[in-house]
């Protein structure tokens, strides 16, 4: 009977130093992983706008801001990608669109400190450009980064782009002859409008924050062109301290209640 008490107390004693080293295995595991990811998780990705006459620059780059070199590795030489949309949401550029990448492994290493830099061109034309504020994205897309992991989502980074129109006449199938007067918050805007059931609305934003949103009326409803006409008032408290104010005029459509005909007026720019 003694026998068979060590026995269990022999198998009871065992049974805790496996469960102890499998737990330590663990734990080391985990701190390893944590430790990979705190390299890589410091990846910190950069956006940089420049306005020209031929068009947008762009200028991405990741810093490396771990004490360690950091390899990227990308399934085809289509590293990065840039998309434009406006404030509806519609894409206006993708740098993707229309290129033909090779489909082979690429590797790119980043020293501790260092910085990885790519260009990109938004090719158009001053006549082209339509006003408004811009939702800018670049995306980075390795399929593994050594040391340790990192999700995707988190190589990416959202700016603003405010293109001013390179016309100049401000006008679209629902507005047109749009003037403008006013600084610093108090604005008054006129023009004409066409517009179903003579309603209309409008905002303004810097692109990120949303200072004033209204409805107006015309006299008369589409197919009529009506005169409009809208006074802004945004407290100077409120006023931002840098970037442009724009003015969005549209309305909803009455089939799916979507933003239509957006037109961007630049209001005022703050430095």
């Amino acid at each position: 009977m003694a026998l068979k008490s060590k026995q269990v107390l022999l198998i009871i004693i065992a049974s805790f130093i496996i469960f102890s080293m499998a737990s330590g295995c663990s734990k080391d595991k985990e701190k390893k992983d944590k430790g990979n990811e705190s390299i890589s998780s410091q990846l910190n990705p950069v956006l940089s706008i420049q306005q020209k006459n031929d068009g947008i620059d762009f200028l991405v780059a990741l810093e490396n801001q771990s004490n360690h070199t950091v390899t990227l590795t990308f399934d085809s030489s289509k590293m990065f990608d840039i998309t434009v949309k406006d404030t509806t949401g519609n894409e206006s550029y993708r740098h993707s669109k229309g290129k033909k990448y090779s489909q082979q492994t690429e590797k790119v290493q980043i020293k501790a400190g260092a910085s990885h830099l790519w260009k990109a061109k938004w090719k158009l034309s001053p006549e082209d450009r339509k006003a408004g504020i811009y939702k800018v994205k670049a995306i980075f897309t390795p399929s593994k980064v050594t040391p340790g992991s990192i999700k995707t989502e988190e190589l990416a980074i959202t700016e603003n782009l405010t293109l001013q129109s390179g016309i100049a006449d401000l006008k679209n199938n629902s507005f047109r002859n749009i003037h403008f007067t006013g600084t610093d918050g108090k604005y008054k805007v006129s023009g004409e409008a066409r517009v179903f059931e003579a309603s209309f609305a409008y905002l303004v934003t810097d692109g990120h924050e949303v200072f004033v949103e209204n409805h107006a009326q015309t006299a008369e409803g589409a197919p009529a062109w009506a005169h409009f006409s809208v006074e802004i008032k945004i407290p100077e408290e409120d006023l931002p301290i840098n970037g442009t104010l724009m003015l969005e005029l549209f309305y909803f459509s009455p089939k799916d209640g979507e933003k239509t005909d957006v037109l961007a007026v630049p209001l005022e720019t703050f430095k």
